[in-house]
């Protein structure tokens, strides 16, 4: 077999997975990594991979995805393009504390990749752990749950990712802020950063719609968690549209509320714009991106994020990007977005007079979001994907024999 996979450019189309067997019928998955790469397959699941955790797990697989096994809970369908052993409990918080360490030694992985945040709490000590760590949030205990029994589940998590930093070869993270969080409450931690990436389908380029051509509305994309700061676009847009013509005033449209619009609904009728708001149902990837592509601007008023993903997802879409001046997301919008204190509404209502009330401002911010969004473009992100795999193999003290990339259960 061979050891060596010669560098390649990043390819962002399917890969094609090769199932193949060694001279004594080993199973093998393929000849491009000499080293036994495993990973947690549970966001490549049908019902969970086109969130962004199974998006930024299939990027960073991507380069070497027929070389590397996935493992995940039996049951559900997954993306044929990967190789995915559904074995074990069902239910995923012990199929991960149980099931999954022994897969890991059966399989006698070198490197097991932990996509989302956590990992087994006792994983085989040949194994050496790469974590993905997008934030500390959940450390922070700045919003925590408001009842007993989630407040449970975050103290088990929080415990999970604790363990899981200290026992982590690498932890990956995904923006210069969100490494130096992790150093300063790690600082032994060895941690890299690999941004997030989208696929390539959300770059317009010069397809951007002018600004005369969009729908009168702003775009606000969410969930209902507290650090989402979800109530304060609320109340700053009822600032905003206060100053307007009520008829003419841009509408807001909220997407990732659907399970909990009631709740949302009712403090719009308390600030009075009941009538100008709407929460989206559930929308498809191409439905979302015709959403950022119509719409005159994109609120995103988060307290705190490790990245900030609906702010790229804007920037590629063409659309000017109005967001909280707060944690990771002057890095990610840059020069490109206008900025504002996530807890002064007053300030957020100004932002969005000063951009709304200037076509000249917004042609200009969708063109500098353009030329922003092309540094996470996944032709560049991928470049780095590649090189982390490619360096992980030079640095390893893992032997690469001719064994190297034979995924094999452990002997009697």
């Amino acid at each position: 077999m061979k050891e060596k996979r010669e560098m390649i450019r990043f390819d962002p189309r399917p890969i094609v997975v090769r199932d193949k067997q060694d001279e004594q019928g080993r199973t093998c998955v393929g000849e491009s990594y000499p080293l036994r790469v495993a990973y947690d397959a549970q966001e490549l699941l049908s019902w969970a991979g086109k969130r962004h955790k199974g998006v930024d797990l299939s990027n960073l697989l991507r380069p070497y995805s027929d070389s590397f096994v996935g493992f995940a809970t039996p049951g559900r369908s997954h993306d044929t393009r990967y190789l995915i052993i559904q074995e074990g409990l069902s239910r995923h918080s012990p199929w991960q504390q149980i099931s999954l360490p022994y897969l890991l030694h059966k399989w006698r992985a070198d490197f097991f990749v932990a996509p989302n945040n956590t990992a087994p709490f006792f994983i085989p000590k040949r194994t050496k752990l790469i974590l993905l760590l997008y934030d500390l949030i959940l450390l922070e205990r700045v919003f925590d749950a408001p009842n007993p029994r989630q407040r449970i589940l975050n103290e088990y998590r929080r415990l999970l990712v604790r363990r899981a930093v200290s026992r982590a070869h690498i932890v990956l993270t995904v923006s210069s802020y969100s490494r130096q969080q992790i150093k300063n409450r790690f600082p032994l931690a060895p941690v890299q950063v690999i941004p997030c990436s989208i696929s390539p389908s959300w770059f317009v380029e010069s397809d951007a719609r002018k600004i005369e051509e969009r729908e009168n509305f702003i775009l606000v994309v969410t969930n209902d968690t507290p650090h989402k700061n979800t109530n304060g676009a609320l109340e700053g847009y009822a600032r905003f549209v206060a100053q307007l013509d009520r008829f003419s005033a841009p509408r807001l449209r909220l997407v990732g509320l659907s399970g909990s619009a009631g709740k949302f609904r009712g403090l719009a009728d308390t600030l009075h714009i009941g009538d100008l708001i709407y929460i989206e149902p559930y929308l498809t990837e191409s439905q979302l991106q015709d959403l950022y592509r119509k719409s005159r601007a994109v609120l995103f008023p988060s307290f705190r994020e490790g990245f900030g993903l609906p702010v790229l997802e804007a920037m590629a879409s063409g659309t000017p990007v109005i967001a909280s001046n707060a944690t990771s997301l002057p890095e990610v919008g840059g020069p490109a977005a206008a900025y504002f204190d996530p807890s002064d509404v007053a300030d957020m209502a100004a932002v969005l007079s000063r951009v709304l009330g200037s076509p000249t401002k917004q042609q200009e911010m969708i063109e500098l979001g353009l030329c922003q969004a092309r540094r996470f473009h996944p032709d560049i992100v991928g470049r780095q994907v590649l090189t982390f795999w490619d360096s992980l193999v030079h640095t390893s003290s893992v032997g690469t024999t001719d064994m190297a990339n034979t995924f094999q259960e452990e002997g009697p």
